[in-house]
């Protein structure tokens, strides 16, 4: 090998030994972990939507205002118009599995349904970690709406401000859920 060639080589060396790392620092945080490609498996809204605040009645006929339910903890919403149908049975089943999943983070998600008529389902009473309420759903529906996410069955991501965050629509096997879910609670340290 002729001096020269040997001399560049060792410059190069010497180049990737100082700027090797840094480079490779920029791409692992900027480039693979979040980037612009989204990591999330939902649906995302975005920007995030400040949901409205009804009025929830519980089967005890207890009231209590949407916006300081949303914001205790993250929120799995279904709304159920017209009572929970076989879709809407199916997304409880799947949130309910993905919740116990969660071990120990699971008392910072709590899981809810809101319908707007009375209704006592078999499968809903067997959930205990389910929260159902009544509320007149026409503020809620409009807001999934005008995002082209009001499907029977499909399950809502709310963080604990009270944004919608995300939406599942009905049929997924509820992996991307619990993903989403798992990593947004090791991120958040709200709720």
């Amino acid at each position: 090998m002729k001096t020269q060639t040997r001399a560049r080589l060792k410059l190069l060396g010497v180049f990737m030994i100082f700027v090797g790392p840094l480079a490779l620092a920029y791409l692992l945080y900027y480039g693979l972990s979040y980037g612009a490609a989204g990591t999330n498996g939902g649906e995302l809204v975005d920007p995030a939507m400040r949901l409205p605040d009804v009025v929830l009645t519980s089967a005890d006929g207890e009231t209590r205002q949407s916006g300081a339910l949303f914001e205790q903890k993250w929120t799995i919403l279904q709304v159920a118009p017209r009572g929970c149908g076989e879709a809407c049975i199916e997304s409880l089943e799947k949130t309910r599995q993905i919740r116990a999943l969660l071990h120990r983070r699971a008392a910072r998600v709590q899981r809810v349904l809101v319908t707007d008529i009375e209704q006592s389902h078999p499968e809903i009473e067997r959930q205990p970690d389910l929260t159902a309420f009544r509320a007149p759903l026409a503020e809620l529906t409009s807001a999934f709406e005008s995002q082209d996410a009001l499907v029977p069955g499909t399950i809502y991501l709310i963080d604990p401000l009270g944004n919608w965050m995300l939406y599942y629509p009905p049929g997924g096997d509820g992996g991307a859920l619990f993903k989403d879910i798992k990593h947004l609670l090791k991120l958040s340290h709200i709720g």
